[in-house]
Parts: C-alpha cells; structure tokens; sequence
C-alpha cells in the first residue's frame, strides 16, 4: 500500500493554482503542500496530513485534495480517505486530468471493502419526540441518518441524545478497522421535577425614615415573624461592624509592611533612623493606631448588634414608634458606642 501511495505522489506536481480563487492565500497553501508531500515520502503521515489540510483550506484545489486523501490512507482515515478519493475522481473528470482521475478511482475501489461503519438507532417511539438532537463526535446527524450505516473512520466515537423535557443520553463506542458497530437509542429518561418554591412572607410593610436629631426611626405596622425592627437595626450594625474590622485588617497589614519597609536597606538599625526610615515608622504608628480603632469599633458594633438582634423578639404594638439612635464614638486610642432608644 505505502509503495502505491508513493506512486501516485508523482501525479501531484505543484497542486495550487497560480492564483487562489476562493479568497485564501495561495502562496501559504503552496508551501504547506510542499511540507506535506515531503513528510508524506518520509511515511509521516501524522504530521502531513493537517499540513495538507490547511493547504486546501486555503486553496481547494483538486490535487491537494489528492494528496490529503492519500495521507488519510496512509494514516488508517479509511473513510475520510474514501470519500475524498471519490471527489478527486469528479473533479479529475471535469477537469480532464485522467491520470489523477485513474488514480483516486483505483484507491477508492480498494478501500471500499475494508471500510468501518457505525449504524445509529433511534427507537420509533422516540423519534417522534419533539426537539430530539442526535450527535456523533459533537456533530448534529440528522433523522435521515438515522439508522443508516454510515462508514467512519476506525476509533472512538461519542454518541448523545437529548430533548427538551428529558434528561441527556451519552454512550462511547469503539469502531475497529473495518469494523462494524450499532448504537441503539431506546428512551431518554424524563428530568425530575422542580420543587416549587416557598412563597415569600407576607408584610403589611415596614418604613424607616430619619428625625429631626438624625436618629433611625423604624415603623411597623404589622412586623413580620422574625424580623422585627430590633433585629433590622441589629443586622445592620453587624454589618457595619464587618466593615470596621476589614478596614482594621486593611491597616494592620499595612503597618506591619511600613515597619519592615524600614529595616530594608540599612534605614533603621538598633532604633536608629535615617530620614527615609523615619518617616516609614511614623506611618507604621499611624497605621498601626487606625487599625487598633477600627478594631475596637469593629468590637463595639458587633456588640451592639448582637443585642439589638437578641432583644428583638420584643415586638412594639401598632401604635408604637420603634425610635433608635446609634453614634459611633472614636478617639486617638480608643473607640465606644452610644446607642439611645425609644421603645
């Protein structure tokens, strides 16, 4: 076989036309033909073969085509081969080039015996299934298709199923050198059903509006189960209270940065400063300072919310205004909380 692909090599000559009609490059196509065929005389069809791909990707030409289908025999692509082979033999026809012509009619007649196939069954009572895909190796084969055999090259395929309302159907299959094999599609199983989900509480509503002295003022009307304006409050300064201790993170970090800055480079030795050194430490401390606030800030809110949430279960009645006033207090060293409440 490898001889007879040798052979027909010298059918080829230069397979491009002088000038690409098809919009691709003409010149690239040449050159990787070239490539190809000389890794083609070496018996490195693995290699050649997506070279002459690409060429008649480039520009489809009829001899190019000749040598890509010789390559996939030489490679064990029977299929792929075969049915190039038999589009050269058209296209040689039209072209009057009776030589190649002869040629690719001669290897497709040989290869037709030793072709693999793979068949792809539909049950009847599935095949009237609305929306149903059916795919080989990610290609979408068509009702038609089904249940024909369809020659392939030797290998491993991946058949799916789906419809919409059904649950995806896949098998592997392994197609030997001129082989046969029959996948069978009985039944897409159908998706499980969805829980509905859980309607939302219901409330009358709730509104929060601003005082004259700025504090929050919760009004409920008819508070829902669970969430009551002192847990809302106290959610909210848990949330503040996450903050704060991110930003004391942030500022910790950057501290601990500045004071190793400063030791970098001889900038300070035995609490002994040049300039640059200097200034580093002093924004250390002032990191370090801000970070230690917000900390204890952090500490306070979350305090204050935890109670706030805790104590919530105290509902007001419907004539009752909920007032709250929370006013973070902060100092050089240290930081508090001043809540004050109507209840």
């Amino acid at each position: 076989m490898i001889k007879k692909l040798l052979a027909t090599l010298a059918l080829l000559g230069s397979a491009t036309t002088a000038q690409s009609a098809f919009g691709g490059d003409a010149a690239l196509a040449e050159s990787l033909f070239r490539q190809g065929r000389s890794l083609m005389d070496k018996r490195d069809f693995a290699a050649a073969c997506p070279k002459l791909a690409e060429s008649y990707n480039q520009d489809p030409a009829t001899g190019t085509l000749l040598a890509l289908a010789l390559c996939q025999e030489g490679l064990g692509q029977t299929a792929s081969a075969w049915a190039n082979f038999v589009e050269v033999t058209t296209r040689a026809k039209r072209e009057g080039r009776a030589d190649r012509e002869q040629a690719a009619r001669s290897h497709a007649e040989q290869l037709e015996p030793k072709l693999s196939h793979l068949t792809i069954e539909v049950d009847p009572a599935l095949s009237s299934v609305s929306g149903l895909v059916v795919k080989r190796n990610g290609v979408t084969l068509g009702a038609a298709a089904w249940g024909s055999p369809a020659p392939v090259d030797p290998g491993q395929y991946v058949i799916e199923a789906s419809a919409p309302g059904r649950q995806r159907w896949q098998t592997n299959v392994t197609v030997a050198a001129s082989g046969t094999e029959r996948v069978q599609i009985n039944d897409l199983a159908a998706e499980p059903a969805r829980p509905e989900p859980l309607p939302a509480p219901k409330s009358e509503g709730s509104t929060a509006v601003k005082g004259e002295d700025g504090a929050a003022v919760v009004r409920d009307s008819a508070p829902a189960a669970g969430n009551t304006p002192l847990r809302t409050v106290g959610l909210a300064l848990c949330g503040a209270s996450a903050l704060s201790l991110g930003v004391g993170g942030f500022f910790a970090i950057r501290a601990m940065n500045l004071n190793s800055d400063s030791k970098q480079a001889g900038r300070c030795a035995d609490n002994h400063c040049d300039q640059e050194g200097l200034a580093l430490r002093k924004d250390s401390i002032s990191s370090a300072n801000t970070a230690t606030v917000a900390f204890v800030a952090g500490g306070v809110l979350a305090a204050a919310g935890v109670t706030l949430f805790i104590v919530g279960n105290q509902k007001p009645s419907n004539a009752q205004a909920l007032r709250i006033g929370a006013a973070p207090v902060v100092g050089p060293r240290d930081a508090a909380m001043v809540l004050r409440g109507q209840f």
